[in-house]
């Protein structure tokens, strides 16, 4: 260290390690992070106090954050969400339910007296549904006079009546109400959270709406409707936007509330429309009854009328889209649908067309003429008619070409191209075969080549010259034979299939039946030595001399041979 170094530390090293320590703690990130953690909540506090400039700059990241978690985790929100929002809907659902149980009482009731037939004209001639229109005639209310209570105290805010009510003390009736209030609460409601709403009084219904701050409390004089309770509700909302933080803190100085009774007073402007007057003139009973049967037999009469063109035009369009037929008319003919026109044989009928969609055979006159359809899905039954449908062969048409899918052997394609002219509607076949199909086509091919070769090889007779010694030309047949059981075998033996042979011995009956079985017996056992010394290694499965004791021998050198049968068996089984 230099002696600048040493003056410098002399002079300034308390400085020094005062900024060294600074500048360790503005570059180290996790120091920085704990001193801003330290003075945020303070910092947004005094921001929030000074002005909205921190929710401003807030608003949008907090939104979008808030967008995101909830796209990311709905579960959660939901759950979180769900002790707010049943509630809310269980209470609009029920609400809407009300108001539409009230219209239809209303309804039912005006609908069938004579009054109700002059406001159905009425409505059909204004446009208007007939419900609405009865709501507009039958509902007579009045709001006659409007409380604005505070939730916080109970003291009353505003007070606004009808010119023709009388009331002796408004703050009376305030707290009174409070009471009411605190009093279902105590008493029906264990977690204190029911109100009072509804309170009938003879002619006069009080209706709660209740607000964050204040209850709004109307006397309404008549049955007023469930909408009304939406206007008032719009009402406590303008005041809560208008004086919401006066009337949280209000403590009794009406000053706090300017004009609120102005507010209040929009209330009072809701009121049902006046019925007409009840001096119009009315309908005799005999006549009602003579225009309700001419309304009833014309209403039968239209509906009658309605139903049957709509079974027309339902069955009409059923068959116009059932292929192989075609419909020239279709019509009512007295109480029965008349239909002509023309069916393809594969088609189904008009009765069973009926039969699916509704319809009686007492119902169903059809008059149609037989005719080949050119849709695809009959030509293709037809073809399968025509040719059969050997397993696993399938027919489609497409542009006029008969296309036929799955292993046909060459014999029967050759016998659908001899005749596919006579089908209406075909101009080409088509033979589609995936390369196991023709595998498979193959190996049947093949296969019954093989069952013609054993067929002419079965019961072959080879006959004897002497004893057990073979003809010069039985031995030389004998051989070519073997020859071929060998060939055959081996080709069959690829399919999983062997040959089996069995051998009967005969002999001509002169001489005793001892004597010629054992001949019989020698005979079949040189023929299966042939076989086995020329190579054959199939099963010989029996040696036979079927011999029977005659009275009158007779000298047969035809008796004198040996008859080699064979037998197609599954190698699988014989092992």
């Amino acid at each position: 260290m230099t002696d600048l170094d040493k003056l410098k530390d002399l002079l300034f090293g308390a400085e020094k390690q005062v900024l060294d320590s600074i500048s360790e703690r503005v570059e180290s990130r996790e120091l920085r992070s704990a001193d801003v953690a330290d003075i945020l909540p303070e910092a947004i506090r005094t921001s929030h106090r000074n002005g909205r400039d921190l929710g401003d700059a807030l608003r949008e990241p907090v939104g979008e954050c808030l967008q995101q978690a909830i796209r990311d985790d709905p579960k959660t929100y939901s759950d979180a969400l769900y002790p707010v929002m049943g509630p809310a809907i269980r209470k609009s659902i029920m609400h809407a339910l009300r108001t539409f149980t009230q219209q239809i009482n209303e309804a039912v009731e005006q609908s069938l007296t004579p009054k109700g037939l002059q406001w159905r004209l009425q409505a059909w001639r204004a446009g208007v549904p007939f419900g609405d229109f009865v709501m507009q005639k039958t509902l007579l209310y009045r709001v006659e006079q409007a409380y604005l209570i505070s939730r916080e105290n109970g003291l009353l805010v505003g007070h606004a009546q009808h010119e023709v009510a009388r009331i002796k003390d408004s703050d009376a009736v305030s707290a009174m109400f409070t009471a009411i209030q605190d009093f279902v609460k105590e008493s029906f409601s264990p977690d204190r959270t029911g109100r009072l709403e509804t309170a009938d009084m003879g002619e006069f219904t009080l209706w709660a709406v209740h607000g964050p701050h204040a209850l709004l409390v109307c006397v309404i004089r008549g049955v007023p409707p469930r909408s009304l309770r939406t206007e008032l509700s719009a009402i406590l909302e303008r005041i809560h936007f208008r004086y919401g933080d006066a009337i949280r803190i209000y403590s009794g100085e009406t000053a706090t509330v300017p004009d609120v009774e102005e507010e209040l007073a929009a209330c009072l402007r809701l009121e049902a429309k006046q019925q007409e007057a009840a001096s119009q003139k009315r309908v005799s009973l005999p006549l009602l009854a003579i225009l309700l049967l001419i309304a009833g037999a014309i209403g039968y009469f239209l509906v009658s009328a309605w139903l049957q063109g709509q079974k027309l035009d339902q069955l009409t369009a059923a068959l116009e889209n059932t292929p192989g037929l075609y419909v020239t008319d279709v019509r009512m003919d007295g109480q029965r649908f008349l239909v002509r026109g023309m069916r393809d044989p594969l088609a189904p009928t008009v009765a069973a067309v009926a039969a699916a969609n509704g319809l009686t055979d007492d119902e169903i006159a059809a008059d149609m003429q037989a005719f080949h359809s050119l849709d695809p899905t009959l030509i293709a039954e037809r073809a399968a008619l025509r040719f059969g449908s050997p397993d696993g062969i399938s027919f489609v048409v497409e542009d006029s070409r008969l296309i036929v899918s799955g292993p046909a052997s060459a014999d029967w394609q050759n016998e659908v191209m001899a005749s596919y002219n006579a089908l209406s509607g075909i101009e080409s076949v088509e033979f589609r075969m995936t390369p196991e199909e023709q595998a498979a086509v193959a190996r049947v091919v093949e296969l019954r080549g093989l069952a013609e070769d054993v067929r002419q090889l079965n019961g072959r007779a080879f006959f004897f010259a002497s004893g057990a010694i073979l003809t010069e030309k039985s031995a030389r047949e004998l051989n070519e034979m073997t020859s071929q059981l060998n060939t055959t075998a081996a080709a069959l033996a690829k399919f999983g299939k062997g040959l089996s042979v069995s051998v009967t011995g005969f002999a001509d009956p002169v001489g005793g039946v001892e004597v010629n079985s054992a001949i019989a017996m020698r005979r079949a056992e040189a023929i299966a030595a042939v076989l086995v010394d020329q190579g054959w290694g199939g099963t010989i499965v029996t040696l036979e001399s079927p011999l029977n004791e005659t009275d009158s021998p007779i000298i047969d050198p035809g008796m004198r041979r040996a008859v080699v049968e064979l037998q197609s068996i599954d190698l699988e089984t014989t092992q």
